[in-house]
């Protein structure tokens, strides 16, 4: 078998050596089971490949095609990294049925929600069975080999009120307001009803904390992704990706923009929060392609705000299309495209924005 190494010389520190180590692992399980070299679809033909710098991918020593090892597996499309999933995984399948969220938040070092919705993928992919569930295993079984799994600080189950908003965004967003009971709301938490009526008055008050947490957390990880050592385009790339609803978790919190809106009229307070959240947003746009232009990568087609407003329309009328489920506008074609339209307004060449298939 040909293995696979590091385009780049420099020792990595030891996390990118953990992440490295966990797309290696897939790279090798998913694409090169048998031993063999992986086989090149471009080429149609088995070939070596190399790690890619800085991306979740591979590619080809021949064609260059690039191959996500991720694509295929119940990681996709998740921010997370890899070796983070990998460890939950292990916690999750040595102590079935008795793990909770504040677990995976303490052993790992991730924020509560972002546990939350982990504990739950792998419990849905385990408890469904097939090749995934397989596949979770075997990965499982080969990472606790290899000795990554080191679980860290101490369980932080988080705060009461944090939990509820948490509770309150995930079955808001399934179910909808109206279906939505308070009982629900409190044993998702893991609270008791009055713990609920303490912080929160109504449904409609739970929602709004529902909805400002969301869309702090949406806004955190664009920070997170814009403050990384990429190149201009690598932080268009980020904002396009989060700019349509990609893993569920972003998903949920368009579906509880659906749920504020059918609200704005009847009450200023979401209105209210509607526009500081959107501003917000147009800000950060703002704040991407003006370092584009200060650098000479964007040559905007129209003045600079103008350009980001037609961004922040075009984006968010794709992601509603999408969110309510139009047969015309997958996630797939809502971001290709985003990609064109972005492409043309920065005065990119056409097809530099197409997505990558991760």
């Amino acid at each position: 078998m040909n293995i696979p190494v590091e385009t780049s010389t420099a020792r990595p520190a030891p996390d990118a050596a953990k992440e490295g180590a966990a797309l290696a692992l897939l790279w090798s399980v998913v694409h090169a089971p048998d031993g063999r070299a992986p086989f090149c679809r471009r080429c149609a033909a088995h070939r070596s490949f190399h790690r890619v710098s800085r991306r979740r991918a591979y590619a080809c020593d021949s064609c260059g095609a690039h191959v996500y090892p991720a694509s295929t597996t119940p990681f996709a499309g998740s921010p997370v990294p890899l070796a983070a999933w990998l460890d939950a995984v292990v916690i999750v399948l040595d102590a079935p049925g008795k793990v909770r969220p504040n677990q995976i938040a303490g052993a790992l070092g991730v924020d509560y929600r972002r546990a939350w919705r982990m504990t739950r993928r792998i419990d849905e992919v385990l408890q469904a069975g097939g090749d995934d569930a397989d596949l979770l295993r075997r990965l499982a079984g080969l990472w606790k080999e290899q000795g990554h799994n080191r679980p860290g600080r101490a369980p932080d189950p988080g705060s009461p009120e944090d939990r509820i908003r948490i509770a309150a965004c995930r079955i808001m967003a399934q179910r909808g307001i109206e279906a939505t009971r308070i009982a629900d709301i409190a044993r998702e938490a893991g609270v008791s009803n009055a713990s609920i009526h303490y912080y929160f008055r109504s449904k409609d008050e739970a929602l709004l904390a529902a909805f400002r947490w969301a869309g702090d957390q949406l806004h955190v990880t664009l920070q997170r992704l814009l403050d990384e050592n990429v190149s201009t385009i690598g932080h268009l790339r980020h904002l396009l990706e989060l700019s349509i609803p990609g893993d569920q978790g972003t998903f949920e919190e368009y579906l509880l923009w659906l749920e504020v809106w059918a609200r704005v009229r009847r009450h200023p307070a979401f209105l209210d929060e509607c526009v500081r959240m959107s501003r917000r947003w147009a800000d950060a746009v703002l704040g991407v392609f003006a370092a584009g232009v200060r650098d000479g990568t964007f040559a905007p087609v129209a003045p600079l705000t103008e350009v980001c407003e037609r961004y922040v329309a075009i984006s968010e009328s794709l992601a509603v299309r999408n969110t309510l489920g139009y047969s015309d506008m997958s996630a797939e074609s809502a971001r290709h495209m985003l990609a064109r339209f972005t492409a043309e307004q920065l005065g990119l060449p056409a097809g530099l924005l197409a997505p990558d298939r991760r």
